[in-house]
């Protein structure tokens, strides 16, 4: 007979036993699994010198195919709207990962293109990528999108 892969509940993860309710615990449970989805993103993005936001931003740079964009314009489609953006951009920059230039157009703002180093960090981070894809790899495929639903719907209340 197989033996059955014993579920870490979030009971045992954070040594609780009872709850308020069934809402409060839901609640946990999302912080509890989004902060442990993060940690092992960062360890991965560790790797190759980068943090999650500077991946993102990465990304969000590869995906203009070298049209030049700006700070609130990266801002707007970050994964973490709380992040920084001037002070990763200025890292990166630093890393020789994107150019920043003045911007013809406002002179306030700055153009920022990734560069072909970025590029090439990017490609190097896509191909080990399935490493943290695969944490959600053992749902099945309509088990992700009721999943994708219910979290869309989490961030939508009405």
């Amino acid at each position: 007979m197989p033996e059955e892969k014993k579920v870490s509940r979030i009971e045992d993860e954070i040594q609780q036993t009872t709850w308020r309710n069934e809402l409060s615990k839901t609640g946990i449970n999302l912080i509890y699994t989004g902060i442990w989805l993060k940690s092992i993103h960062s360890t991965f993005f560790k790797k190759f010198g980068l943090t999650h936001p500077q991946h993102n931003i990465l990304r969000i740079l590869r995906g203009q195919k070298q049209h030049p964009v700006n700070v609130n314009q990266i801002k707007e489609r970050m994964v973490d709207k709380s992040s920084n953006v001037s002070r990763i951009t200025e890292k990166l920059q630093r890393k020789k990962l994107i150019v920043c230039t003045p911007s013809a157009l406002d002179k306030r703002a700055v153009d920022i293109v990734i560069t072909q180093k970025g590029l090439e960090l990017l490609a190097r981070v896509d191909a080990e990528v399935h490493e943290i894809n695969n944490l959600l790899a053992h749902l099945e495929p309509s088990e992700l999108v009721v999943l994708n639903l219910l979290l869309d719907k989490v961030r939508n209340p009405k």
